[in-house]
């Protein structure tokens, strides 16, 4: 996440091939192919090498049977930002609502974060990189989405401040701190690599939970030790 929100970047995607086609179009509506393409697109090309004339020709349309669904390219932007991070924001509600206890938030909100960036790393990337890319009503709709994101995170974290379990002086910047590191996660983690993404956020979630529970504060149970690897799949 950006504005304010996870500022590091995931590493740059490698250049894709003109014309190729996501897995698993056969079986979307026609609505999703355009959205899955043009995320695609965006993902490896960026907002100004995307054209509809290209969605179109991927998917074998008529320019005019997209522009039916999608009057421009920029609507398809802002519709792929706007789900994305509802999609985040849906996911902390739910935690936040959840009754637990504020260490317990806190790891499900993490492993959320990890797991959503490890899965999504199209998604993701975009929704950094193409921020410039929006105009500035819909830049607007997106980044006071993303303000609500941080003040469900900072419920979180001050909570558990109030109940003495979270050493926390400035909300704001452990914040930015801990969506910072859960973000890049989508730059540096492969599948093909030693650890799971489950187990790549238990990680994460212990070293977050070290770093902010204070003296009284009873620790989650911890992982077995993982031996030092590389993650890049190289």
């Amino acid at each position: 996440m950006a504005g304010g929100v996870g500022t590091l970047l995931p590493a740059a995607p490698g250049r894709g091939k003109r014309g190729m086609v996501p897995p698993s179009l056969a079986s979307a509506s026609r609505l999703d192919q355009i959205r899955k393409v043009g995320c695609h697109l965006l993902f490896h090309f960026g907002y100004s090498g995307m054209t509809m004339r290209e969605i179109a020709s991927t998917l074998d349309i008529k320019a005019a049977s997209l522009y039916h669904h999608f009057p421009s390219k920029q609507v398809i932007l802002f519709e792929l930002m706007q789900g994305t991070i509802a999609e985040l924001l849906r996911g902390l509600q739910e935690i936040s609502e959840s009754g637990q206890e504020p260490e317990q938030q806190l790891d499900a909100a993490v492993r959320w974060h990890v797991l959503f960036h490890t899965q999504k790393k199209e998604e993701a990337f975009i929704s950094h990189s193409e921020l410039r890319s929006l105009e500035e009503k819909n830049l607007r709709v997106i980044l006071k989405l993303r303000r609500e994101y941080e003040r469900l995170f900072d419920s979180i974290l001050k909570r558990g401040r109030r109940k003495g379990v979270f050493q926390v002086k400035n909300t704001s910047v452990v914040r930015n701190c801990i969506l910072t590191m859960c973000t890049a996660t989508a730059g540096w983690f492969s599948p093909e690599g030693p650890l799971p993404a489950e187990a790549v956020a238990d990680e994460i979630g212990a070293f977050v939970r070290s770093a902010l529970l204070t003296d009284t504060a009873t620790p989650a149970a911890k992982p077995e030790p993982v031996v030092a690897a590389d993650y890049s799949g190289s």
